[in-house]
Order: C-alpha cells, then structure tokens, then sequence
C-alpha cells in the first residue's frame, strides 16, 4: 500500500455518485467514512466497507459533522444544493457551517463537487478561465460555494465542475422523452459518465495539488439530435421530435484536468454506451 494511501478520505454525501465513490477508494486501500441523513442508509453505506455516519447540515448549524470530520485528511463535499425540494434554500450559507467545522477541526484537503452550471449561457470554448455567469439559482449559489472555499487559508480547495451526470439508473434521454419537442437540436452535448466521475475525484485525491478548479466534461460533443436519437434507439423508447429553434452552442474543455491529473476518460464517447 503506498503512503498516499494512508489518508483517511470523508464523502459529506453518500447517492448516487458517493456510494459508489466510496465503493472504489476502499478498494484502493484508503480509509473511508461517509454520511448520510438517513439511518435506514447506514448499512448500504457499511457494506462497502465504509465506516457510516448520520449528519444533518442545515443553514443555522450542523449535527454529526464534528465526529466524522474529526482525522480526516481529505473532505469530498458531495452534496447537490438541494432547490428542487426547497426552492428557498440557501445551500451557500450551510456551506458557511460546513466550513466552520472543517477549520475546526483542522481538515486540510477540501474537494468540493460543483456543476457547469456555473457558466450559464456563455457559448463557445469553456474553460476553467471562462468568467462564471450562473442564471440559476442553484448554478449562483454553487458560485458562491466555491469562492467561499477557495478564500480560505485554512485549507486548501480542489473544484470539479462536472457536467450533466449519466450512468445507472441516471439518463437524460428518459426525461427528455417527456417532452413533445427538444430545442436546440444542434447544440453540443456537455456530459459525463458515473465512472469518470469517481476516477476524476480519485485522481484529485490521490494528487492534491492546493487550490484548483476542473471542469469534468467527456471530451467527445455530438450534438443534442445525433445523441438523444442514439440513445432513444438503444434504450427502444419514441425517438424524440426536434425544434428548430436555436440555442447555446458550447464546449466545455476537460483539458486542464487530463494534463494536471492525467486524467483519462473510461468512457471518452457516450455514444458508445
């Protein structure tokens, strides 16, 4: 087992991409704990060889956090700001209490889990130089999210910015049938699959490099139509009816993190699923 290995990594958020991310970095030899609000979910999270834990972050304070924080060497903050459920909350300020506790007690390596939605509708080649323009109130609050963490001294604060999450159980295309028409039916794709995900995050533990943002986006684009017709065909589902109305048309560049963490993508083409 190599030094690296030695770090004890926390997931605040053990879903749909956290169980399994905790799954792999057992398998890697590191000690894991991750959390969940709901005790029903301690023994999915236990089986993976995790140790578990119940904490409740709200925007006023924070239940549980101090135990689980308590010897990390790396915090994986992997928690969606959650507008859906409530359309007034505040995710920003209960990353305020999060934070609290991380200084206190003394985590050094923070990697937090943000989205693309932070550029809004900038167009064109997106890189983790482009100005953030979040529309959203979940995208302007994930802003928020990571300004906060990065002006910190306490710790040091990696970034990934992932773009629309695809894997088990999680596919566009499905809501996507819903709809009677798709706009924007030449505007490239900006997603990423499950298991990318975990190897990216894996890489940015395993090679802490202080404070840094990436974008996570699998580098092939087809268009909107070429993709969600493809995988309407696989998944036997209504081929979906395409508008003619015109959108943002953008790449978003994983260059920075296949340079600085030699990442490189499973799953470099989606359509190949």
């Amino acid at each position: 087992m190599s030094g690296q290995n030695n770090k004890t990594i926390g997931i605040l958020g053990c879903g749909w991409l956290g169980l399994p991310l905790a799954k792999h970095l057992v398998e890697l030899g590191f000690q894991v704990r991750g959390s969940t609000t709901q005790n029903i979910k301690l023994s999915t999270i236990e089986q993976t060889g995790t140790q578990a834990f119940i904490v409740h972050c709200e925007e006023d304070a924070c239940s549980g956090l101090a135990p689980f924080l308590t010897g990390l060497s790396t915090l994986i903050i992997n928690l969606p700001p959650g507008l859906r459920s409530n359309p007034n909350g505040r995710f920003d300020l209960v990353l305020q209490q999060i934070q609290k506790e991380i200084i206190a007690c003394g985590v050094e390596e923070v990697v937090f889990i943000s989205s693309t939605s932070v550029y809004g509708q900038s167009c064109g080649l997106i890189t983790e130089e482009t100005p953030t323009g979040a529309v959203t109130e979940s995208g302007k609050q994930l802003v928020s999210c990571e300004q906060l963490l990065l002006k910190s001294t306490a710790f040091n604060t990696s970034i990934i910015r992932f773009g629309g999450l695809v894997g088990p159980n999680r596919h566009p295309v499905f809501s996507l049938a819903k709809r009677p028409q798709i706009d924007n039916p030449e505007g490239e794709i900006n997603f990423i699959h499950l298991d990318d995900c975990i190897k990216m995050i894996t890489r940015c533990v395993q090679s802490f490099k202080g404070n840094s943002l990436y974008n996570g986006v699998s580098p092939y684009h087809p268009s909107r139509k070429e993709y969600y017709t493809a995988m309407a065909k696989k998944a036997g589902i209504q081929l979906p009816s395409f508008t003619k109305q015109k959108g943002v048309s953008r790449i978003i560049s994983s260059k920075k993190a296949e340079n600085d963490l030699k990442m490189r993508f499973i799953v470099e083409n989606l359509l190949t699923l």
